[in-house]
């Protein structure tokens, strides 16, 4: 090949070279490591929910609720280790502390309307295994509206009963229990147990009978929820009236304790959920189911109008309504929870199966207060 030709096709030659290279893959160097990246994984955006302006609401509350660090409430039911265990639970969670005046229903609702009087009230909620005395206040315009906006209470359908007791908002419910005659095992056997309230009209009962004070809220359960129902009349109540009953006017749980020791054979106005954890402790107590039926209890909390700590109060109440905080009190407290996605810790001792269910319930409260404003009991058990 002579040099002419020679020098026209070296440029060829180099740009075929080029083209070569160029599509070759290269091959990194040694040092470098080649690491392989998983595609992402596909989230259907249906189940991520947006913010809310109701989550950026709660969210204030909470960090409201953390700088007033504490909540004072008044309670029937947060006695002994279910309320450290309610208290130490609510704590390590949210770091707000808990401070607990327990006392009868009777005489916490004279304790707030007192404080409210004097425009000076100390405590932030008051709970009750009786949505009773909780309705009272309701009622006297001493609570503030405490539902709306709870994260808690959006899905209603995991609640057994609807939490919302008042129509307006003020009284929620946090427990439930069926109840009225509760009796010591050991002192009663089953063949002499009565079978109807009518039963306890024998004159074998005279004088063996205490039973929650019938003029105050804190005893309407028996005497204002089978009497509301028309199961049992004034008549009846009359005659109950003869038979030397002991009328006991402090906590509902003394009253239950005074039964397990011996002290009587029968506690009318007792319920399951009070008696549930002494009989896991080894009382020898026992919820009778008559024919007539059970009233069904339910307990519930309110925040006090005027309370120092109001958003530490809706903080404790969403928490306590919470999966976690239905668990603390039914575990601690052996009772089976209102939400249906905790386990029933109630001992099987204390379960009851009702032949019928009297349950109270709102539109009954503003006759119960009438009922009490009227004396009615007092004209047949006499003044307090």
């Amino acid at each position: 090949m002579s040099k002419a030709r020679l020098w026209l096709f070296f440029p060829l030659f180099v740009i075929s070279l080029w083209l070569v290279a160029a599509c070759t893959p290269q091959t990194p160097p040694a040092s470098t490591p080649v690491v392989s990246t998983p595609a992402p994984t596909s989230v259907p955006t249906s189940n991520i929910r947006p913010p809310t302006s109701q989550d950026a609401a709660w969210a204030d509350i909470v960090k409201a609720a953390k700088q007033e660090g504490v909540i004072t409430i008044y309670s029937v039911a947060f006695v002994g280790d279910v309320g450290r265990r309610i208290a130490q639970d609510f704590t390590n969670q949210t770091g707000i502390r808990v401070e607990i005046l327990v006392g009868s229903g009777a005489i916490l609702l004279e304790k707030i309307k007192i404080e409210q009087a004097m425009k000076r009230p100390v405590g932030d909620l008051w709970n009750s295994r009786s949505a009773s005395s909780i309705a009272e206040l309701v009622l006297l315009g001493g609570a503030e509206s405490i539902a709306q906006g709870l994260p808690s209470l959006r899905d209603k359908e995991k609640f057994k009963v609807d939490p919302f007791y008042s129509p307006g908002g003020e009284a929620v419910v946090w427990a439930m229990g069926y109840g009225d005659a509760v009796i010591n095992t050991k002192q009663i056997k089953p063949e002499d147990e009565p079978r109807s309230y009518k039963d306890l009209l024998s004159p074998n009962w005279k004088g063996k009978i205490l039973t929650q004070d019938p003029r105050t809220s804190g005893g309407t359960i028996f005497y204002a929820n089978l009497r509301y129902h028309k199961v049992l009349d004034l008549d009846y109540f009359s005659r109950l009236a003869q038979q030397d009953m002991a009328i006991w006017g402090g906590s509902a749980t003394e009253g239950h304790m005074k039964i397990a020791r011996g002290e009587f054979p029968m506690l009318l106005s007792g319920t399951t959920d009070i008696a549930a954890p002494i009989i896991a402790e080894g009382g020898p107590l026992k919820v009778l189911t008559p024919e007539d039926g059970n009233s069904a209890g339910l307990g519930a909390v309110v925040a006090m109008k005027g309370s120092p700590h109001p958003n530490a109060a809706r903080v404790f109440v969403n928490w306590l309504l919470s999966q976690e905080g239905q668990r603390s009190y039914a575990e601690a407290a052996s009772v089976t929870s209102i939400r249906k996605d905790v386990p029933d810790f109630t001992n099987p001792s204390a379960l009851v199966v009702p032949k019928k269910i009297w349950a109270r319930n709102w539109e009954m409260e503003e006759w119960a207060r009438k009922d009490l404003a009227a004396k009615t009991m007092e004209k047949i058990f006499g003044s307090k």
